[in-house]
């Protein structure tokens, strides 16, 4: 059983293995997740205390997704993939010790302002009450980030050995330990949300755990080097920090959604938080499962200067996604209300919260071809060492989204929220494809010449 284990840890794992292994582990996931929901729901229902579990989760997640929300994949693995094991050893441990100090500091600002943040950006609309339920449970969280932001950097590394195995295992981890939080709170009633909440804080150092040890099953080893002005670091940064921004841009949007739900209602930022859980799950098991296998392949043909194999590559994927994405968005439009009956409707969790929540999430679902081909095209481009190009039409997209709920005001209602999401999206979409485009043409112009 352990040598399978190992074998299983160190396997190298080629375009379409690994897509399958990661693919397997966002559905496992999936289906963690939704009875996640399903104990949620019925435990705790869609009120004021699981409207502050998931503002909560907002604060941290925005510093995580700062630090390690695929920015230091996407900028780890095009120059992991240039060097020497040996010089990979070292940048990994120099990156490792810059990241902890970072992170350090930044929960310790984050804890010492969260009474001012909630307030103020997360839930301004919100009772008292409910606003404090949501500051402790926000500054119990910012446990997350360092536990997070590391184990995202040794995903990284083993991804750009393909060795994804271990990747998978730590992303099932998360939801379990989030279901025992659940079910702690149901044996302890007195527990209440506190129980997910010390859940999602155990599924980081679990998801850390995991990843260090196919680390060392790969003979890699993490130690304190403190190095800072290594060159490549400088590299990282310069690809990390757009991406970082980036994948901030997104959970800004994220806060947008959930100050303009407070203000339609309460039940509304529960229904947007289902929602938008529901229609992440088929973006992660397509688009995140295909990008997250293909890169390191479409980074080593970028650091090939090989145009064609890259175009193949990415062609080639891309349209398995989206022939993938056109069946689940049938299903959800036209299923998705009765998949949340018999998945959802428990407990407190009643009838009405089922029909807000489907009212989102057929909206959001529309926009799923877009969210998909959207994280394609930005592997290709972070494989390409450009960055800049998703940051810069991220925030385009958060603008005008911003802008449109702006305008239109509460008189949009919830279902305001995923329309100018998904519409947004489309048009990011668009301008990424243009911009790939003419980056074809470009490489295959600099490949003949």
């Amino acid at each position: 059983m352990l040598t399978r284990l190992r074998q299983f840890a160190i396997r190298q794992y080629g375009v379409s293995d690994a897509a399958l292994i990661m693919a397997l582990a966002f559905a496992s996931s999936a289906v963690l997740g939704i009875i996640r929901q399903v104990l949620i729901g019925a435990t705790f229902g869609d009120g004021a205390t699981v409207a502050a579990y998931y503002a909560a989760a907002r604060l941290p997640e925005t510093l995580v997704t700062l630090v390690a929300g695929g920015a230091l994949t996407a900028a780890l693995v095009p120059v992991l993939v240039r060097e020497s094991d040996v010089m990979q050893q070292r940048i990994i441990n120099a990156l490792t010790s810059v990241v902890a100090v970072l992170v350090i500091g930044a929960s310790i600002i984050g804890i010492i302002g969260a009474g001012w943040l909630v307030r103020e950006l997360v839930l301004p609309g919100s009772p008292t009450t409910t606003q404090d339920l949501t500051i402790s449970l926000t500054r119990l969280l910012f446990a997350q980030p360092l536990l997070l932001a590391l184990a995202s950097l040794l995903s990284a590394t083993l991804s750009a050995h393909t060795r994804f195995g271990m990747i998978a295992v730590a992303y099932v981890s998360h939801n379990v330990m989030i279901i025992l939080g659940v079910l702690a709170a149901r044996a302890f009633p007195a527990l209440s949300v506190y129980g997910p909440t010390l859940g999602l804080v155990a599924a980081a150092a679990l998801k850390l755990v995991f990843v260090w040890w196919g680390l060392r099953l790969n003979g890699m080893q993490v130690y304190w080097y403190w190095e800072p002005r290594l060159p490549q670091l400088r590299t990282i940064a310069y690809l990390a920090v757009p991406t970082a921004l980036s994948a901030t841009v997104n959970y800004a949007g994220n806060l947008v959604d959930t100050s303009y739900a407070s203000r339609v209602g309460v039940t509304a930022v529960a229904a947007l938080y289902s929602g938008w859980l529901l229609a992440d799950m088929p973006t992660r098991l397509i688009g995140s499962a295909i990008g997250q296998a293909v890169f390191p392949h479409l980074a080593v043909a970028a650091a090939q200067q090989d145009p064609i194999l890259l175009r193949r590559l990415f062609m080639r994927t891309t349209g398995i996604a989206l022939l993938l994405c056109i069946p689940v968005v049938l299903l959800v439009w036209y299923g998705g209300r009765a998949g949340i009956a018999l998945i959802l409707e428990r407990g407190a969790f009643d009838a009405a919260a089922g029909d807000r929540t489907y009212a989102v999430l057929q909206w959001y679902v529309i926009g799923l071809p877009a969210y998909v081909t959207t994280e394609l095209l930005s592997r290709l481009l972070n494989a390409l060492h450009d960055t800049r190009t998703p940051l810069l039409t991220n925030i385009g997209q958060l603008v005008c989204k911003a802008f449109v709920l702006t305008v239109v005001g509460v008189s949009g209602g919830m279902v305001l929220v995923p329309i100018a999401h998904s519409t947004t999206c489309i048009v990011e979409t668009m301008v990424l494809s243009l911009v790939v485009w003419r980056r074809f043409v470009a490489l295959q112009r600099h490949a003949t010449t």
